[in-house]
């Protein structure tokens, strides 16, 4: 890929110090728990424990195709979505 070599090492550092390390002003993450159908008791109790604010997706499919990224995944073979 031709941007990629045109990647300079100072921007690939300032991205990571930016995004990516601890404490980094634009650092996001994403936890992500499922539970089986033979233990929404555990679920049930598990909510309760959330500190964070969080939703539960009901329409995998529907959020999947909300998503800008989704349609660029279409056609690759190799990914099981």
């Amino acid at each position: 890929m031709t941007v990629l070599r045109e990647l300079k090492k100072e921007e690939l550092i300032n991205f990571f110090d930016e995004y990516t390390k601890v404490g980094a002003p634009k650092k996001k993450s994403l936890s992500v728990c499922v539970y089986g159908n033979q233990h929404l008791k555990e679920m049930s109790s598990d909510k309760d424990k959330v500190v964070s604010t969080s939703i539960e997706i009901e329409d995998i499919v529907g959020f999947r195709n909300s998503q800008p990224l989704y349609a660029s995944l279409k056609g690759c073979s190799q990914l099981k979505l």
